[in-house]
């Protein structure tokens, strides 16, 4: 009984912790991410996670960031303007190829220098392939962070917030596997065919949509068609061959589809009455959504796990470089255009890792050090985790410097 009690208490007290980061995030600006990974640091050490069954901690993990990226992407897509998204989709995917690349050649090099300078104990072949896997596993950005972030960000450019959810919507399809070559090709496969299977669901589902939407709880369904879109896709797709990226971006397209009707439809000259999403289920999924990224946040911090202190100071190092890069990504994405500083500024910090990264980490991590770095237990995932919580620090803390920042230059030319 006495471990319902305490399940019941930190359940209650993450949901308390979720609404008042929510209340502050829209009165200071001030994102809760930080709080919330924190408080799933201290929960995992009370409850001592580390030593649950790595196999069963796995299946909860991928569950769990199956569910959110479903959720998160799918209320996404009924909050995206169709238009804004189709003109901020070139420099979007720019910004994602640039930043994941680049990522991947600057860790490559920071693991290839450890190991030449004999820091770090691993032959210089061996190196390369361990920068390159590790670089690939921290390159993308966390679409259940950057997203409503975006979104909510008040002083950021319609253009801005369109390219930044662009940017974390392709990282989504490329965070399935490590090997380049194959993800690259699965990349181009699992956006096709989910942004496809995504808009034909979505167009099938509207009309039916319109008709139950007057039923008591007829948004609950249109969630349960959600979850039906995301594994329909991924079995059509293979789960091998990135069909969870897939099933996720059909998501994001059969969100965009049901948000935007009325736009999609007159693309196609109806006539007849056009018909969208309604206020309410629109209501009814940002509350999912918001439960969801709480829980997300609690479980990514829950998944810490610090073992060697060398390993600490390595994730520190690449952290430092991945932001040098991120600004560089940023710099080549939006050349010539008229983006203003505070906007350059905001995505340059807005670069979060999250729980795909986690999750990359620990299922490959194991099976690589066994094979390549024999006696260095924990060298994944102790910098990937550094990783993740470095970069929702550097996000927390930059947007709301930058936040504060501009509503200071506000005030005064007000007051001018």
């Amino acid at each position: 009984m006495l471990d319902i009690i305490s399940a019941l208490i930190t359940l209650g007290a993450i949901m308390v912790l979720g609404f008042l980061g929510n209340y502050i995030f829209n009165k200071t600006q001030i994102p809760s991410i930080v709080w919330l990974l924190f408080f799933g640091l201290i929960v995992g050490v009370i409850f001592n996670v580390q030593n649950i069954s790595e196999n069963l901690l796995m299946t909860i993990s991928e569950f769990f960031a199956a569910i959110a990226i479903v959720i998160i992407l799918f209320d996404g897509g009924i909050n995206t303007d169709l238009y804004q998204l189709f003109r901020g989709a070139p420099r979007g995917l720019l910004l994602s190829i640039s930043g994941f690349s680049l990522s991947v050649i600057g860790t490559m090099f920071i693991v290839l220098g450890l190991s030449f300078s004999g820091i770090l104990n691993v032959s210089l072949g061996n190196s390369v392939i361990i920068g390159i896997i590790l670089g690939a596993i921290v390159g993308g950005t966390s679409s259940p962070i950057v997203i409503p972030l975006a979104c909510k960000l008040q002083n950021l450019q319609r253009k801005t917030k369109t390219i930044l959810s662009i940017d974390a919507f392709y990282m989504v399809t490329a965070s399935g596997g490590i090997d380049i070559s194959i993800g690259i090709k699965n990349l181009v496969i699992t956006f096709s065919v989910g942004a496809v299977l995504g808009f034909v669901f979505g167009l099938i589902w509207l009309p039916i949509m319109h008709k139950v939407r007057k039923e008591q709880f007829s948004y609950v369904v249109t969630l349960s068609v959600v979850f039906l879109v995301y594994s329909f896709t991924a079995l059509i797709v293979g789960i091998k061959g990135g069909g969870t990226g897939a099933g996720a971006i059909a998501c994001l397209i059969f969100g965009l589809v049901l948000g935007n009707g009325k736009k999609v439809l007159k693309m196609f000259n109806y006539s007849g009455r056009g018909y969208e999403i309604d206020e309410e289920t629109k209501q009814f999924h940002s509350l999912t959504s918001f439960i969801i990224r709480t829980f997300f946040f609690v479980y990514l911090g829950m998944m810490v796990s610090f073992q060697k202190i060398e390993f600490i100071i390595f994730g520190i190092v690449i952290l430092a470089i991945l932001l040098s890069l991120r600004y560089l990504a940023i710099l080549i994405s939006t050349y010539k255009d008229n983006f203003e500083k505070d906007d350059i500024q905001t995505m340059t910090v807005m670069f979060p890792r999250g729980l795909a990264a986690a999750i990359l980490a620990l299922n490959f991590g194991p099976q690589l050090v066994e094979e390549l770095m024999p006696g260095m237990e924990g060298f994944f995932k102790d910098i990937v985790f550094v990783i993740i919580l470095g970069t929702a620090i550097i996000c927390t803390v930059g947007v709301s410097v930058i936040s504060h920042i501009e509503k200071q230059k506000l005030i005064l030319e007000e007051n001018n």
